[in-house]
């Protein structure tokens, strides 16, 4: 079995002391909330044009927005990720996407690039590992180990253990055990329709554990947005 690389101990000193700075130097203008709340509708339906905000989702959509502006007065850390967790339908990939594209625009620029993370669904994950060729296996996974900003959609969908080549690995606990490892330097976020229970039970209560220091846990929770389409079914 690989194991991950771990990075410099100094490194990640500076790298917790430049955290507490960005939490001394913050970019949000509260008294702009009002303009952002319009902006995050106007990047909502940008990608989902029938995006429309349920009254139960509110207080969720808020913690989010006051995420992404960097309050670090608000419930959620915006030094740590978002695991979107909740019911089947609830919107949680959508907003992923709402979110990157709310957070390019609003967050500063580094190196001249636009805030991004990549989006990728575990199942995805997972066929890169279990590729028989030369290029899978764990060489098939370390993209998403190394990507500085990561998230992974429907968690908990890939097959536990993936198999290649007779040998069984839980991809996405060895990759989280990875990020973890690099967690001051990476963000990381994902979707689940996993209860906290299920987690702990599929990733083990270690790997749990670890969930708590990279993530803010977001509930997106109450009736599916999708359409039931089985009455358009001629039979």
């Amino acid at each position: 079995m690989a194991y991950p690389k771990r990075i410099d101990p100094d490194q990640a000193v500076r790298e917790i002391r430049e955290a507490a700075e960005r939490r001394s130097n913050r970019i949000v203008d509260l008294s702009r909330i009002s303009e952002y709340k319009m902006l995050f509708v106007r990047c909502a339906r940008a990608v989902c044009p029938g995006f429309i905000i349920r009254e139960e989702l509110k207080p969720a959509y808020n913690d989010i927005l006051h995420w992404a502006v960097m309050d670090y007065d608000g419930n959620l850390d915006p030094d740590k990720g978002l695991l979107l967790w909740g019911d089947i339908g609830t919107g949680k990939s959508t907003m992923l996407r709402i979110i990157r594209e709310f957070c390019s625009i609003i967050r500063p620029r580094t190196d001249g690039n636009r805030y991004y993370f990549r989006i990728d669904n575990v199942i995805d994950v997972c066929a890169a590992y279990a590729d028989e060729s030369i290029d899978g296996g764990y060489r098939g996974i370390r993209r998403y180990i190394d990507s500085p900003r990561q998230a992974f959609d429907e968690l908990g969908s890939e097959t536990v253990p993936t198999g290649r080549y007779g040998n069984f690995e839980n991809v996405m606990q060895y990759i989280f055990q990875s990020r973890y490892d690099n967690r001051h330097h990476q963000f990381t976020h994902a979707t689940t329709n996993l209860t906290v229970e299920q987690i702990r039970d599929v990733y083990d209560e270690r790997i749990y554990d670890r969930f708590k220091e990279i993530f803010n846990f977001v509930a997106l929770r109450g009736k599916t947005f999708r359409k039931n389409t089985q009455k358009n079914i001629k039979r």
